[in-house]
């Protein structure tokens, strides 16, 4: 569950769900925004929650290709959005070979999914105005709870 507050303070242009992403790591999105501007989640471990998953029927290749190109590129856009230098080189070669290793399934399973790199640097321009908001608010939150610290 999200509160409102929260919901209010991570949109971006009025967007709690990036519409960029429509379906796939959109969740991941929002509780990477959430994080850095500092909200913080909750652990229930008496919860109990059930996610039914779709690729199980028939696997990947059963998914109409837009599917797992969204799937495939959003991991990507998600990045550009929300990461940072600093954390990127710290995980720099786990990241590389992990990076290197997708592009060689990609390459060799599903060539089809590279398409999806099209609607990436057609999208770039506007990840990178969303990080820049994101950045704004990150400073614009840091100042506030300094603001709160030193009264």
């Amino acid at each position: 569950m999200y509160s409102r507050n929260m919901i209010n303070d991570i949109s971006l242009n009025g967007e709690f769900f990036d519409e960029d992403f429509f379906a796939y790591k959109e969740d991941v999105d929002v509780a990477w925004r959430a994080q850095l501007l500092g909200w913080k989640a909750l652990y229930e471990p008496t919860a109990i929650v059930y996610h039914e998953r779709g690729w199980k029927e028939g696997g990947r290749s059963s998914k109409a290709l837009f599917v797992r190109r969204l799937s495939y590129i959003n991991r990507y856009k998600m990045m550009i959005k929300n990461d940072n230098i600093k954390a990127v080189m710290k995980h720099f070669f786990p990241l590389l070979v992990y990076e290197c290793l997708r592009l060689v399934y990609a390459l060799i399973r599903e060539p089809k999914l590279l398409g999806a790199w099209m609607d990436f640097y057609r999208k770039y321009p506007e990840l990178r105005d969303k990080r820049s908001l994101i950045r704004s608010k990150q400073k614009q939150a840091s100042s506030e709870v300094y603001k709160w610290f030193i009264k």
